[in-house]
């Protein structure tokens, strides 16, 4: 990914500099300021453990599977319960940190890591909801607002845990299903789900001195220093992931601390404009790439109104601390760090009348992957594959899969979005040209095409995508021309230039 050491490279012949030149020109037209951004991709992947994980017939999670690999896939988000493996409370740290400890359940996540790795994917295994015996004293009644499994989860016994998980997932161990073979190895690790939610951690305010207090960051600060210090102390090739922090806030005391909020206390900073650094507890916070879900409020381009709230336009919202924390050097390694996008997605109609049309969730679809990737984002992890099953309502599930969901997943169909993540493809204009942005099915030849006189299809460029799949370009084209990017048999669906506001 984003972290590789320095390399010697000898030099560049004539005509490859030429190319490497055009190639940042055009990158910096599409990111004006934005010179790190100029060379990474953007890899999709899905959350949906109610398919790839839970169907109890194997049969029906390799359709799934199938289904993933058939849209380009690349991650598989594997949301897995500290609570599930360890059930029960190890005697002592240093038990915990054995994978081999006999109260380990391990089922799920071997079978969940093994089926992923072996149908191609790349596994990104987060851990969340901590075992009754690892939560903090003064746990309040179960509720919806204090979810088990929320309430100070205990940070030293989380990382001997995380220690357990790296030995077990490090490609060594043996595979209790496939006797003389290994397990998987599992490289990227993401602690914890949106830490900024009563629905995943608590306290997240706390009063002291009459005084409303943002407890939460201090608490995920503990958790994700231990979840590193666990997972690196096994292999420092380990990549550790933030917590993917929800988009939206409320106001001191309610359920949701407001994203840009939480991560500037996380960081340890204070301010909005002028940030400023400040001593608090467990600092520096040690991690590699910073997650969050931006869902959204609108089109992709449309900003969130709370000045604390991060939907996909807003990255700048958290990057701007992120690069105060390194200056400051509260967050470590000090170290450029990747942003992923961990969860997003609109629903559809059909199947959910309230839902925006489908043709519109394909177009949104697309420029939210673009715009991500010009914001820094290198990998977007689409929420759901398949719509779910609307029990008891629409209302209360999500109808955001790139597949209108049959009664079996062998029966699902293609929603125009599946065109979208398998071959997205935008043209947004700055500066009077329409830039273009895609991922190709394929690195290789690509060629966009615009919509002439009596439906037919003119080329207007060639490009080529790279070994990510990343193709770029730019043309100069009239006001509402309806354009395409073909690779051999494969076609993205149609984009209206001069859409700035998609």
């Amino acid at each position: 990914m984003c972290f590789t050491g320095r390399n010697v490279r000898p030099p560049l012949n004539t005509r490859t500099r030429l190319i490497a030149v055009a190639l940042t020109l055009v990158v910096a037209l599409l990111v004006p300021g934005m010179a790190q951004a100029r060379t990474h991709g953007l890899k999709l992947g899905f959350t949906d453990w109610a398919d790839f994980q839970f169907p109890s017939d194997p049969a029906q999670r390799q359709i799934a599977f199938q289904h993933a690999r058939a849209a380009g896939t690349e991650i598989v988000r594997l949301p897995i319960a500290w609570s599930d493996i360890a059930p029960t409370p190890p005697p002592n740290n240093a038990t915990a940190a054995d994978p081999g400890w006999a109260g380990y359940d391990w089922s799920t996540a071997d079978t969940a890591v093994r089926e992923t790795v072996a149908n191609g994917m790349t596994p990104l295994v987060m851990i969340t909801n901590a075992p009754r015996w690892a939560e903090g004293s003064g746990r309040p009644s179960d509720t919806n607002a204090v979810p088990e499994g929320t309430w100070r989860p205990n940070a030293s016994a989380f990382a001997a845990f995380s220690s357990a998980l790296a030995k077990r997932f490090s490609g060594h161990s043996p595979d209790p299903a496939n006797p003389g073979t290994s397990l998987p190895r599992v490289k990227y690790w993401q602690g914890w789900n949106e830490p900024n939610l009563t629905t995943y951690l608590n306290p997240q305010w706390v009063r002291t001195r009459g005084k409303l207090v943002a407890a939460s960051p201090t608490i995920y600060r503990g958790l994700l220093n231990a979840f590193y210090r666990g997972l690196k102390g096994v292999s420092s090739s380990n990549v550790v992931v933030t917590a993917g922090t929800s988009p939206f806030g409320d106001p001191p005391g309610g359920n949701r601390i407001p994203p840009a909020l939480f991560v500037r206390d996380l960081f340890c900073l204070k301010g909005r404009k002028a940030l400023r650094r400040v001593h608090c507890k467990g600092s520096p916070v040690h991690f590699d790439i910073l997650a969050h879900h931006p869902y959204p409020v609108g089109p992709p381009r449309r900003h969130a109104p709370n000045p604390d709230d991060v939907v996909i336009a807003d990255w700048s919202r958290l990057t701007r601390p992120l690069n105060a924390a390194l200056r400051a050097h509260t967050v470590a390694p000090h170290k450029r760090k990747a942003l992923w996008a961990t969860e997003v997605s609109w629903d559809s109609n059909p199947p959910d009348p309230q839902g925006i049309p489908a043709h519109l969730e394909a177009t949104y679809m697309e420029g939210a992957f673009s715009t991500m990737w010009s914001e820094g984002v290198s990998a977007v992890i689409w929420y759901l594959m398949r719509d779910e099953a609307p029990i008891p309502s629409f209302a209360q599930t999500l109808q955001s899969g790139i597949y209108f969901r049959g009664q079996t997943v062998a029966e699902d169909t293609p929603k125009p979005s599946f065109t979208s993540f398998s071959f997205p493809f935008t043209a947004y204009v700055r500066r009077g040209r329409a830039q273009f942005w895609g991922l190709a099915p394929s690195p290789g030849a690509v060629t966009v095409q615009r919509q002439g006189a009596g439906g037919s299809w003119v080329t207007v460029a060639h490009l080529r995508a790279r070994s990510d799949r990343l193709f770029l370009g730019s043309k100069r084209l009239k006001a509402g021309t309806q354009v395409r990017a073909v690779q051999g048999s494969n076609v993205s669906l149609t984009w209206k230039v001069f859409s700035p506001g998609r």
